[in-house]
């Protein structure tokens, strides 16, 4: 009789042979007894033999692990930490904790990378790469084969796959999701080394790698739509339909104050093809007490007006019995005399995220079940709510605080458990005020306001960051490292320049006949007579014979070309204001090497202060007008010339490096814990 495999029908077989199997194991039990028994007076003859090889033991392993496993350094990542608000801070008595790490330290201001944006950034930062080596140029970039653009932030496509049942085999189509970076993050040479690391939140790191500890995946991860944050607003007033949404606009009507309505979810395949997904969503309205009651999948979530709603796991059915699980937030603006609730974009349920967004895998849902639910979506400030006002700015700085005090509870309770490796935790509220609010800190913005109420709130959220630094600074002894540094710095945002116009009117780039303006996604582009077009935020592509698809510079043009646009933009003067629009053109070999180069833009146009590359230009449009005034909220920007807004690095220890750049960070770490990476980078370490 064999028993090797047994599968759910062979349970008769089994127990039929129970006599034999119970000599079998008996005879063994009885060996086990006699092992133990010997080894047991082994123990008790020469246990003083036994102590003291243990203490060799853990002696050597301690004198192997000074250097490494040891070690600690902590790294806090400050998005769009502004050197020139820091150090008046500073210097007003406001950022005690900066200051002092400053005093005992040092402090610098830090070169970033070109362009100054986060993506790009915090990829340089994780790998101590230029973007000629890990192919991220932007978060918009091209295919040079049909000209659209695409975010850089990952690659999502269907691949075909085998499902298994037994024996049989199912051909099915399945959403593989991949990151673009083609670098080597500082924590994968360390996890190889089995150095631990702890990574909250960087930028470009989904989906998740595998490493030596933990990590929480950041910008990067979608909501369940696959995009970067697509909102829903409930609203009995019809909107402006020519506005630009970024979100779901779902009129209502209300009838004995009752609002029947849907939550519409992800796309999803079904037997009669691709449909989306829907939720049923009643609303009863008390407009006497300001509140409604919100009935959702069998639960009442009441919800006064003003007021945040905590976090409700939704789930959307599929007919392959699945179901899409995520999380929401509501909002209540008003109820009359027009009722408007806006819902958080469906953020990825981290006890069951679409995809993984930790590693471990369940690591993101342990976290959850032991703090609550947080924000999984990658870029979780939604500016475009208070940009397109369907929410004011009290209602988004109580978002932003939501989201603070989230990532701060995490920051506490991971940090307590630290005790070796490398550390690192991303903030990026900085950034979300300053976009938002540096019209209130401007005067010369369109939509400054003279003593409004919100001039100090920028400085306010520094002072907010100075104080989870000071709890981030209980943690460091005598041995441990730590650095707190920006990608980048922040400007006024005052005009906007519109490069594919400019290169329209000069003669680089044409519309086809009857065409007045060009739409986005290069709609209406005569490719057969332009030679330069312009995507993303600065890049300029000359319109190349061996490379784009309908490419018609030849390879003895391009660097007269490049030369001649870069003169004649430097030169350009804003006709408004009488001032220089652009600071410096930079050429792709100047500022980019390696095999990814080519990718990246042929020159990249680092505006002055007060400017900025526009949204139209960043989708391939080609409007009437050169130049327009920014009358938007979104009244602080980054993506201007990097020389302009550098970035700030603190450390606990003296640095030698002279002008050190974000690149730098990478090398260093390695060579604190003496591991090999160091010489595939091009940054260096500070401390030499």
């Amino acid at each position: 009789m064999t028993f090797a495999y047994i599968d759910p029908g062979s349970g008769f077989p089994f127990i039929s042979g129970a006599p034999i199997i119970w000599a079998v194991v008996l005879t063994l039990l009885g060996f086990i007894i006699l092992f133990v028994k010997r080894i047991f007076r082994f123990f008790k003859r020469f246990w003083w033999i036994i102590i003291i090889l243990i203490i060799l033991v853990v002696g050597i392993t301690k004198m192997r692990g000074v250097k490494t496993m040891d070690r600690k350094v902590i790294i806090l990542g400050i998005d769009a930490m502004s050197p020139d608000i820091t150090e008046k801070l500073m210097e007003e008595g406001k950022l005690p904790n900066f200051s002092y790490l400053r005093n005992q330290g040092s402090y610098s201001r830090l070169q970033t990378t070109v362009p100054a944006e986060s993506i790009v950034c915090w990829t340089s930062f994780s790998t101590g790469l230029n973007p000629g080596r890990h192919g991220i140029f932007d978060f918009v970039m091209r295919n040079p084969e049909n000209y659209l653009p695409f975010l850089a932030l990952n690659e999502v496509k269907e691949v075909d796959q085998e499902y298994k049942i037994g024996p049989f085999k199912f051909p099915v189509k399945k959403i593989e999701v991949k990151n673009r970076n083609k670098g080597k993050n500082f924590w994968e040479f360390l996890s190889e080394n089995h150095i631990p690391c702890y990574i909250y939140f960087c930028p470009n790191t989904f989906p998740p790698k595998p490493l030596k500890g933990k990590l929480l995946s950041g910008m990067g991860v979608p909501d369940v739509y696959g995009t970067i944050g697509r909102f829903s607003f409930y609203t009995t007033k019809p909107l402006l339909q020519d506005k630009d949404k970024r979100g779901e606009i779902v009129l209502v009507d209300i009838e004995d104050g009752v609002i029947d309505t849907l939550i519409y979810g992800p796309k999803v395949k079904t037997k009669k093809g691709i449909t989306q997904a829907t939720i049923p969503l009643k609303i009863n309205t008390y407009p006497a007490r300001r509140e409604i009651e919100i009935g959702l999948q069998n639960r009442k979530i009441i919800l006064r007006e003003k007021q945040w709603s905590k976090w409700y796991r939704i789930y959307f059915p599929t007919v392959s019995f699945r179901k899409i699980s995520g999380i929401v937030r509501f909002y209540l603006k008003s109820i009359k005399p027009d009722f408007a609730l806006y819902m958080s974009p469906i953020n990825f349920d981290p006890c069951r995220p679409l995809y993984p967004i930790s590693y471990p895998s369940e690591y993101a849902g342990k976290l959850a079940r032991k703090l609550g639910f947080f924000y999984t979506q990658g870029m979780p400030h939604n500016y475009w709510m208070l940009d397109e006002e369907m929410l004011d700015e009290e209602a988004f700085l109580e978002h932003v605080d939501i989201i603070l005090n989230e990532r701060e509870r995490i920051l506490k309770q991971e940090l307590k458990k630290f005790n070796s490796g490398v550390f690192f935790f991303y903030l990026d509220t900085l950034d979300a005020i300053q976009h938002m609010f540096w019209r209130y800190i401007d005067e010369k913005h369109p939509l400054y306001e003279e003593n409004s109420r919100y001039k100090e709130v920028i400085y306010k959220y520094y002072e907010k960051i100075d104080h989870i630094l000071g709890e981030v600074l209980k943690h460091v002894d005598g041995d441990t490292v730590l650095i707190v540094l920006s990608d980048h710095g922040f400007a006024p945002y005052r005009r906007a320049i519109n490069l594919n116009t400019w290169l329209l009117r000069e003669g680089y780039l044409y519309l086809k006949e009857g065409v007045a303006e060009g739409k986005e996604l290069f709609e209406g582009v005569d490719w057969s007579r332009s030679k330069a077009y312009s995507l993303g935020f600065g890049g300029i592509y000359i319109n190349r014979a061996d490379r784009e698809k309908y490419g018609i510079v030849g390879e003895e043009e391009v660097e007269t070309l490049k030369q001649k646009i870069a003169e004649e933009l430097e030169r350009l003067t804003d006709p408004d204001t009488g001032q220089l629009v652009i600071n410096e053109v930079y050429k792709n070999e100047d500022i980019f090497s390696g095999p990814y180069a080519q990718d990246g833009p042929d020159l990249f146009v680092g505006t002055n202060r007060g400017y900025r590359v526009s949204w139209e230009t960043a989708l391939g449009m080609v409007p009437d007008d050169l130049f327009e005034d920014n009358t938007r909220k979104w009244s602080g920007d980054h993506l201007i010339d990097p020389k302009l807004v550098l970035g700030v690095v603190f450390l606990n220890k003296k640095v030698a490096l002279k002008e050190p750049s974000i690149i730098d960070i990478a090398p260093t770490v390695l060579d604190m814990f003496n591991v090999h990476g160091v010489e595939f980078m091009d940054g260096k370490c500070l401390f030499k």
